[in-house]
């Protein structure tokens, strides 16, 4: 009954409650029942979703003691006695024994009488003891239904006390634990918040004062805190829901905060065995304690405010509160770094529902109000210290409005926009914008972006207000004004030079709306590029573009009429309309650059299209035309000035070197009639009629250099007069060319083709399919030149395609001519030196190409050679003179193949050891082989040869032929020589003997001798022995006389 009205208080049905257990065994006096361990448990600790205000007493809480414990017959009687309970007991015994006596004396026996007292007597104090024993589960019950509807802070020690004493017990809670535990765990069951619900924080401090007032014992309460998280735990089990196991963890993580902080932490550790009997680990334990304890620090701060207005009083509360909730500062920087950063949302999501009102005329001062107090609230923040852990610069990180980056972005820019209003970009605006823009998250370029365009609004507006006042008018440097305004709003100087462009620009197409420039117009003009500054090349920028529109109209109407239609109506409209927008001539060249490159590149892709080169060249010559047609002419009206000026500046240069000269001729005159004058004085004075014929000569003289300077003046004159008058008329221009649009390969190229089509000849198409080549027009060539000049080639690059087309045509010719393999003759010489000639090409290129072609055919005749075997070392190097590469057009396999043949030939041609070196040097050089490799392959065949030539020396000694011998001897000395290193052996000495005495006998020289002595391993003392027989005639080797021939 205890148990089920236990669970009836917390809340779970009666038919999923465990049977009523006694006291002994539902744990409370060992704590010894082991529940099932269970994964996982509490670690996804839950959040609290809602928080209650937290009461200080619980008061107003309904008492966990509603409803009355039944009791039997016997234990209503032992609580209806009382304290009269022994009287009562007495009383029964008592009459037991008188009915005992009575009924013996009845009998009239002594014994009887006494066996009847005796055996009544003992029946009622049997009867008396059973029913003594009810008041031990009488006196539980009592206690319960004692407490029913109280409120357990009511109940006191006495109260128990006397409840206790009716069934004789002095302390309850020592005589009768079980009954004093159940009550406390009534209590501790329905304190326990559950669900969402959290902690209050009264309940542990309301457990220690009610376990004081009954008096319980710290372990035995520890035993009902068990109790109590088994309860919780059978609930996840039996209900076996999500949801359900969701909210007994939470209830759990509750509960084992409210039981450490009811026994201290200290105590809890070994009165509450979580981590043994519920196998939950330190870390779970630890998440239990910092969850509510979390939220218990959150409601006191959020009641206190101290977060939100940051007061050092409420500050130094918090941390007080902290630690009496043993808070990490870790845990209580979480809670107040949230709570911090919600206040700031709370004004930042205010200050932007007040910028997003529609108004006439946007008012956003009391958004930027809120977000100065937000910026105000961030430097106490900042300069909190250690008054709370958590106080920090707080930004939106994390918050509901970190993805509201377009609200963020106006409220930053409408903050920056209403700080400017003065024209200026303070430092206390630097700074808050800065803070703005940390607490917003923004990147650095987003909030410079930002800054850039507020600001240039605020430029534009000083600015204008600046122009309209006067102020840059009466300014004597305006540009001392623009860098004041740039100054004061710290304006990038390169970003207002953009604007006054832009300014300049606009000023430009208003006054260019007429399609001309006015005197009025280019003074406004000159008037607005002074006030803003405006250098040069911003100017002619915006002329070339704006000014330039109606030049390019007209030019485009002049170039896209063709060479035929173009007429001299056309260029004056062009020049009309350059001169009307006052363009420059190099601006209107440039314009008519690149309209007349556009055009060259059309003819060009219309060339591309065509099937075969002779209608490609035709369209080649269209462009060259209408480059002389139309492109001309125009190009002469703007550069006109330029080729006036180069006449005038060559005609001064002329103006001055004859002026140099006639100083000269006059220096050296005067210089001839000094010496004369001393001569004069020398000699004496002559006569007077003397001086009179002189003054008469030097006067005729005199007229006549007179005559002479003026003539030389009016030829000097003509020069200058036809120098220009070229200058002013080029037969075509030059100055636009497509060297910047097409490649120098497709610019060769096109040149080539044209070339071989002015070589070739233009050709008609006559009935039949039919073509009819015409004879060639020289003038053609002159267009050639032309071309090259539109393609932007230069002398060496023409040069280069004029060179290549005269090696092709010398090669096929000489490819004919010498087709046949027979050679150069003299005729044919003087054939190709004629074809030389023709095509004008150096002798040096001619003799590469006869070489090339002459290499070619002994090339071919090599292959055939190696194909059947019959290529020599002759035929390689007379290859190598006449210019073969071998090593490319041999392969290497075929080469030492040829080593080999040749090395074996000349191991074993009996020539003994006279010129090795033609082995290990000319042979590899001749095969393109290196040393190493080719020393290595001679090694081989020479250490496979002189055991073979051995073998056959031998054999040869034993058939007594001589000769044969010798050979086989001086091959040994051969081999021996390339390869000294291997060692002969050979088993009979005597052969070896013979061997020698065999070449000594035929004279074989001294160190030939020793060569051979050396290959057969023979000592010296042998030698001598040998060679001493020999010398004496006692040696003979004759063949036997059966094998004589008998002629």
């Amino acid at each position: 009954m205890a148990t089920q009205a236990v669970s009836a208080v917390a809340g779970i049905a009666p038919q999923q409650a465990a049977p009523a257990q006694s006291a002994k065994h539902s744990g409370f006096a060992s704590g010894g029942v082991r529940v099932p361990r269970v994964a996982g448990f509490a670690n996804g600790s839950a959040r609290v979703k809602h928080v209650t205000r937290a009461e200080a007493t619980p008061q107003g809480r309904p008492s966990p003691y509603q409803f009355e414990k039944d009791m039997d017959q016997l234990e209503s009687q032992q609580s209806a006695l009382g304290q009269a309970r022994l009287g009562a007991y007495g009383v029964v015994v008592g009459g037991a024994l008188a009915v005992g006596a009575a009924a013996g004396t009845a009998t009239g026996s002594n014994a009887a009488k006494a066996v009847l007292t005796a055996g009544l007597g003992a029946g009622a104090a049997v009867a008396v003891a059973t029913a003594d024993k009810k008041r031990v589960t009488a006196a539980p019950k009592a206690l319960w239904n004692g407490m029913l509807n109280r409120d357990p802070a009511t109940i006191t020690k006495a109260d128990v006390d006397a409840i206790g004493a009716k069934f004789g017990m002095k302390d309850m809670s020592k005589d009768c634990p079980e009954a004093v535990t159940e009550l406390y765990d009534a209590y501790l069951q329905s304190i326990v918040p559950m669900g969402e619900d959290p902690v209050q924080g009264w309940e542990p401090e309301a457990l220690r004062n009610f376990r004081q007032q009954l008096g319980l014992e710290d372990a035995d309460a520890a035993n009902a805190h068990m109790e109590v998280g088994r309860r919780l735990f059978r609930k996840r089990i039996e209900l076996g829901d999500k949801d359900a196991d969701l909210e007994s963890r939470r209830e759990f993580q509750k509960l084992v905060f409210i039981s450490t902080r009811t026994f201290g932490e200290k105590q809890a550790k070994f009165l509450l065995p979580w981590n043994r009997i519920f196998r939950v680990s330190d870390a779970q334990v630890t998440l239990a304690m910092k969850e509510s304890a979390s939220n218990l620090f959150k409601t006191r701060v959020v009641e206190s405010g101290a977060i939100d207005t940051l007061e050092s009083g409420a500050l130094a509360a918090a941390k007080a509160y902290q630690q009496e909730l043993n808070l990490k500062d870790a845990d209580c920087a979480e809670v107040v770094e949230k709570l911090a950063q919600d206040f700031v949302v709370q004004k930042v999501e205010a200050a932007s529902e007040l910028s997003q009102v529609r108004s006439v005329n946007s008012d956003f001062s009391e958004a930027n109000n809120l977000l100065d107090q937000v910026l105000d609230y961030n430097k106490k923040m900042a300069s909190g210290g250690d008054a709370l852990p958590g106080l920090k610069v707080v930004t939106l990180a994390g918050s509901s409005f970190e993805e509201k980056n377009s609200e963020a972005n106006a409220l930053f820019r409408n903050y920056v926009t209403a700080g400017t209003e003065a024209g200026e970009f303070s430092a206390d605006l630097k700074s808050n914008s800065g803070a703005l823009k940390v607490l917003f998250g923004m990147g650095n370029k987003e909030a410079e972006e930002i800054v850039l365009d507020v600001t240039t609004k605020r430029y534009r507006e000083l600015l204008r207000d600046a122009v309209k006042s006067g102020e840059l008018d009466k300014a004597e440097s305006p540009a001392k004004v623009l860098q004041s305004i740039c100054e004061k709003l710290q304006f990038p100087p390169e970003v207002a030079a953009e604007v006054n462009k832009e300014n300049y620009r606009t000023k430009m197409e208003q006054v260019m709306e007429k399609k001309m420039l006015t005197d009025e117009d280019v003074e406004a003009l000159g008037r607005v590029r002074r006030l803003l500054c405006v250098p040069k090349d911003v100017v002619d920028e915006c002329t070339a573009e704006i000014c330039g529109a109606v030049y390019k109209s007209a030019v485009l109407g002049a170039l896209s009429v063709g060479t035929e239609a173009f007429t001299p109506e056309l260029r004056d409209r062009c020049k009309r309309a350059k001169d009307a927008v006052r363009l420059t001539d190099d601006m209107a060249l440039s314009i008519l650059k690149a309209e007349v490159v556009k055009a060259f590149m059309a003819y060009i892709r219309v060339a591309r299209t065509k099937q075969n080169k002779i209608e490609q060249s035709k369209e080649i010559r269209k462009m060259v035309y209408f480059n002389s047609t139309v492109v001309t002419p125009m190009v002469s009206d703007v550069t006109k000035a330029a080729a006036e000026d180069a006449a005038k500046e060559l005609a001064d240069l002329l103006k001055e070197a004859q002026a140099a000269a006639k100083k000269e001729e006059a220096d050296e005159k005067k210089d001839v009639e000094a010496k004369a004058d001393e001569e004069k004085k020398e000699e004496g004075e002559e006569a007077k009629d003397g001086e009179e014929k002189k003054d008469a000569e030097a006067k005729a003289d005199g007229e006549e250099a007179k005559e002479g300077e003026d003539k030389k003046a009016e030829e000097d004159k003509k020069e200058t007069e036809e120098i220009a008058a070229k200058i002013e008329q080029p037969s075509y221009q030059k100055e636009i060319n497509l060297k910047d649009e097409v490649d120098n390969v497709s610019a060769q190229g096109l040149y080539q083709d044209y070339l071989m089509f002015c070589m070739q000849g233009d050709t008609v198409n006559a009935p039949m399919g039919v073509q009819i080549t015409i004879e060639r027009d020289q003038s053609e060539f002159t267009r050639l030149s032309q071309l090259g000049d539109i393609l932007g080639l230069n002398q060496f690059e023409v040069g280069s395609v004029h060179k290549g087309l005269a090696d092709k045509a010398y090669r096929a010719q000489a490819e004919q001519i010498l087709g046949d393999g027979r050679g150069l003759t003299a005729e044919r010489t003087e054939k190709l030196a004629e074809i030389q000639k023709g095509l004008s090409l150096p002798d040096a290129d001619a003799q590469k190409i006869i070489k090339g072609i002459t290499s070619k055919k002994m090339l071919q005749d090599m292959q055939a050679q190696i194909a059947m075997g019959t290529l020599t070392i002759a035929d390689i190097r007379r290859m190598k003179d006449e210019g073969v590469d071998i090593e490319n057009n041999i392969s290497m396999d075929k080469r030492m193949s040829m080593f080999r043949k040749n090395a074996e030939k000349r191991l074993t041609d009996g020539s003994g050891s006279s010129d090795l070196s033609a082995l290990t040097d000319t042979l590899p050089e001749d095969l393109s082989i290196t040393k190493e490799k080719a020393q290595k392959e001679l090694l081989k065949i020479a250490n496979e040869k002189k055991r073979s030539t051995m073998v056959q020396a031998v054999a040869e000694l034993r058939q007594k032929k001589v000769d044969d011998v010798m050979k086989s001897a001086k091959n040994l000395v051969a081999c021996h020589g390339v390869a000294p290193e291997s060692k002969l052996e050979w088993a009979v000495e005597e052969e070896l003997k013979d061997i020698f005495s065999v070449f000594v006998m035929q004279g074989a020289g001294a160190e030939e001798q020793e060569k051979l002595q050396a290959a057969l391993g023979l000592d010296d003392a042998v030698c001598a022995d040998v060679k001493e027989i020999v010398d004496a005639g006692k040696f003979q080797l004759k063949a036997d006389v059966a094998d004589e021939a008998l002629f």
